[in-house]
């Protein structure tokens, strides 16, 4: 087993070494007496990417800060040990660490620089990362007294404890009892509940258990961090019973660490103001078991479909905010990244009506079938409009900014159910996308906006 740690080690290494100029502040090397921090880029293992996140350590000395990066490398070494030895996950991935160096993230001139609701998006989409992996980890059947499972948890320093940031105290906490469960007694946060007349499908967040019947505070942050996916339900065309009680599905707050992760995304110092088109991703495979209900091949189909299509856009988001660090007005780069966030929101409620519309809707269809990038272009051009081909896809950072529109913008709701003929197809089909980015739809709303973009799509 010590080889193997070793070759993992290096490798972990390596991988930073390879992206350190990634992983640096720009001019940190020309300050040395100021706060020290380290950058991280942690692998995500649900959707198998990577999160840059450089505002959620900062340390008074150089010391400290190598002792902390020392740590949370071992602490990463056990768990990527854990998932290629044990389970035999060899994709899985180690984080990459950069070194020690000057922090320049309150430098305001600096491209690395945070403001307060930025450095607060990190420290949560850290916090998600962490959760994610430990999720993996519950379903692997890993008991959750388990070393390795306690160290995921483990922040590289707490947010009270940031020098250039908010002091944040947290509450005091009445001594509790740590309860430790097995897998086997746990229940999936993935729930789909089959019996009829609905199906609710849930995707809930992880929370500590505790004896007194309450939740233990997470060690990591004060806030709680709000979960990634968003559930949605998925209606089925038979009638309740009188005697059945219709299960009510749980709406969930707007996803927070997309935009967390976009804005991450916006770390890389030097990027082309090109923007490139995000490499193709392969269609995904059918349900491994045929002999499952219709019913639940319906929802893994609509899930796979609505995973395939907003990964690869969120990649292009990702590519638009890499571009965006070398535009020097600070306007500008606020009206890029707000148009970002909305595009990251807009994308979460397109997954939850795919969901909701089913795997054989002409939604999913047409989502399934747009492979290359002009089939994506026109699936966007029959949803949002012709207009929104260049916004969508942009050659230039500054083309994401959706420009104003009063007469549409105002009151969209009205204009998608204008039955007079007041509005054209083109301003319902804004409409439609200027609703989807601004808020989470309710569950009635859902519903309605099924029918409207399946008239959009005829």
């Amino acid at each position: 087993m010590k080889p193997v740690r070793l070759l993992l080690t290096m490798g972990v290494l390596l991988a930073s070494a390879a992206s350190g100029q990634l992983l640096d502040c720009p001019s940190s090397a020309s300050r040395t007496t100021e706060p020290f921090h380290f950058h991280v880029q942690m692998y995500r293992p649900d959707t198998r990417g990577f999160l840059d996140v450089w505002g959620i350590n900062d340390f008074a000395s150089q010391s400290a800060c190598e002792r902390a990066r020392e740590a949370a490398m071992k602490r990463n070494l056990a768990v990527v040990d854990y998932f290629k030895q044990v389970r035999g996950q060899n994709q899985y991935e180690p984080d990459r660490f950069g070194t020690c160096h000057a922090d320049m993230s309150i430098d305001k001139a600096n491209p690395r620089y945070l403001t307060d609701l930025q450095r607060t998006a990190q420290v949560r989409a850290a916090e998600d990362v962490r959760e994610r992996v430990r999720e993996q980890m519950l379903r692997a059947e890993l008991p959750t007294d388990s070393e390795v499972f306690r160290d995921v948890g483990l922040p590289v320093s707490a947010p009270s404890t940031l020098i250039s940031g908010p002091k944040l105290v947290p509450i005091p906490q009445s001594a509790v009892v740590q309860t430790t469960y097995s897998p086997s007694d746990l229940k999936s946060t993935r729930a789909i509940e089959t019996g009829k007349p609905a199906i609710a499908n849930l995707d809930l967040p992880l929370v500590d258990a505790v004896s007194g019947g309450g939740t233990a505070p997470l060690a990591t942050s004060t806030a709680t961090p709000p979960p990634v996916q968003s559930a949605a339900e998925v209606p089925v065309a038979a009638e309740p019973k009188a005697a059945e009680t219709v299960p009510q599905p749980v709406p969930s707050p707007a996803p927070a660490v997309a935009p967390a992760e976009t804005a991450a995304a916006a770390t890389v110092a030097t990027a082309p103001a090109v923007l490139p088109a995000p490499a193709a991703e392969p269609a995904p495979a059918p349900p491994a078991s045929a002999a499952a209900p219709a019913s639940t091949q319906s929802v893994e189909s609509a899930e796979d479909v609505a995973d395939s299509f907003v990964a690869y856009e969120t990649q292009r988001i990702q590519s638009v905010l890499k571009a965006s660090s070398v535009i020097a007005d600070e306007a500008v780069k606020s009206k890029i990244y707000d148009a970002c966030m909305q595009r990251i929101q807009l994308l979460s409620n397109l997954r939850a009506l795919i969901e909701v519309s089913g795997a054989k809707s002409r939604l999913a269809a047409n989502a399934r079938a747009a492979h290359s990038e002009e089939e994506r272009l026109q699936f966007v051009s029959r949803l949002f409009g012709d207009g929104m081909k260049s916004h969508w896809a942009p050659k230039d950072a500054t083309d994401v900014i959706l420009p104003p529109d009063p007469a549409v913008d105002e009151d969209v709701e009205h204009v998608l159910r204008d039955a007079a003929g007041k509005y054209s197809e083109q301003q319902k089909r804004r409409a439609l996308y200027v609703l989807l980015s601004s808020g989470q739809p309710t569950e009635d709303q859902q519903l309605w906006l099924t029918t409207i973009v399946d008239s959009f799509l005829q």
